[in-house]
């Protein structure tokens, strides 16, 4: 039933590529994706654990291959006054845009996303930095905790979702300070902490980019508040929550205790690691407060990244808080959706939210593709860490309890990178 269902999956799928790359998408090909997913999904669950990861991760790939090609062969509908126009695919819009950017002003803009980029990536840093020492974990913020970040930004590059970063800032953390059950505790508030910033981070825009929503939603009268009101209600409600149960941990498990029978399973397990996790830093207030505050200034600097390079590409009409706000939302669609490092998304999403803005699809879609290039140049050099980080090489202090360690463990066993998905997993437990 599983080779079935598979086989299933493939055959939609591929003419799911005939019809992107003939440029023709519409609610037919949506369903066709739909039942695809769903045969894959099914499918995937009978397979061996080993199987079902090389399985999920074509699919993402392809996913993704397939994503990028719908959107750049897309065709953009002529203006309503046009008297002569043929559509042209998107590709071949950017392409006769590309031309009239200025050089000059590119390489300064994009140099501008770079650094404000680098600082979003200090700022997580440092964020895992407390989180570690609020554990009793020290370990050399620029020698250690930033390399590591940037090593696992590079690795991440390569990979589905956030597995690169945070199997990495895992892998290493807990390979020097062998303090595995405290590191995994720690990189699973910090997942929580994460996505909080982001959602703090949109909640905090939305008053100055409501035109963003206004722009989305033209000719659907009352659509604009409706959406907006729902947007604050989930950021604001799910922020309230993370950062009440981060000063009054105990709530967590209060609400736990009175709403039991009637939690779904799902939400009541997140809450339980939420509060396992908090429980670690009972008495710790200021530093769960500076850990959210620098997840905030991460989020916001990489949605900045977003209003520079439509700067570089000539822009001139490009509004800061309205691109701020919908870049907010962009990264968090980009974060659940299922390609390697949200690419397609990343550009179809900004697109869709920001084309009035930054006045066309084309200028979207290049701004939204050059906010990751941005990103990713600002860190791949983090791979010239990664061929440095030799056998014999260690931190310049690792503390624990404020005790130096001997690393006597490495000697007996030398964790691998490869050996992080089974820590990683342990995160489930936490």
């Amino acid at each position: 039933m599983s080779a079935l269902l598979l086989l299933v999956s493939r055959l939609l799928f591929a003419v799911i590529c005939y019809f992107a790359w003939k440029g023709q998408l519409g609610l037919p090909v949506l369903l066709l994706l739909f039942v695809s997913f769903a045969a894959f999904w099914f499918g995937q669950k009978k397979l061996e654990k080993p199987e079902r990861r090389q399985a999920v991760l074509w699919a993402k790939a392809l996913f993704t291959v397939v994503g990028i090609m719908a959107l750049l062969r897309h065709p953009i509908p002529c203006p309503d006054d046009a008297v002569a126009c043929e559509p042209l695919p998107v590709y071949t819009t950017i392409m006769q845009y590309i031309e009239q950017v200025d050089g000059n002003t590119f390489l300064i803009f994009a140099l501008l996303a770079m650094s404000i980029k680098f600082i979003g990536v200090l700022s997580s840093a440092f964020a895992w930095q407390l989180l570690l020492r609020g554990q009793g974990i020290k370990f050399p913020y620029w020698q250690s905790t930033v390399t590591a970040f940037l090593i696992g930004r590079f690795i991440g590059t390569f990979l589905p979702s956030t597995i690169g970063l945070d199997g990495y800032t895992l892998y290493e953390a807990g390979k020097y300070s062998n303090q595995w059950h405290r590191v995994i505790t720690a990189k699973g508030l910090e997942k929580f902490v994460g996505i909080t910033g982001l959602f703090l981070g949109i909640l905090c825009t939305l008053p100055f980019g409501y035109s963003v929503i206004v722009d989305v939603t033209a000719g659907k009268e009352g659509a604009a508040p409706m959406i907006a009101g729902a947007i604050a209600l989930v950021c604001g409600g799910i922020s309230s929550i993370v950062v009440l149960g981060l000063v009054k941990p105990g709530l967590m498990l209060w609400f736990i205790a009175i709403f039991n029978k009637v939690l779904p399973h799902k939400i009541k397990h997140e809450v339980e690691r939420f509060s396992t996790a908090v429980s670690a830093y009972r008495g710790q207030t200021k530093l769960l407060m500076l850990t959210l505050f620098s997840k905030f200034i991460t989020h916001f600097t990489t949605a900045v990244v977003y209003y520079f390079t439509a700067l570089a590409i000539g822009v001139t009409t490009a509004q800061f808080w309205p691109i701020v706000f919908g870049s907010n939302i962009q990264i968090l669609g980009t974060i659940f959706s299922p390609t390697i490092a949200g690419e397609g998304a990343r550009e179809a999403l900004q697109a869709l939210l920001l084309e009035k803005q930054l006045g066309g699809v084309a200028q979207a879609v290049l701004s939204g593709a050059l906010g990751f290039i941005a990103a990713e140049a600002a860190t791949m050099w983090g791979g010239a860490f990664l061929w440095t980080r030799k056998e014999s090489w260690r931190p310049n202090f690792t503390l624990v309890d404020d005790e130096q360690v001997d690393y006597a463990w490495l000697a007996e066993k030398s964790l691998t990178f490869e050996d992080y998905q089974e820590q990683r997993e342990n995160l489930a437990s936490v």
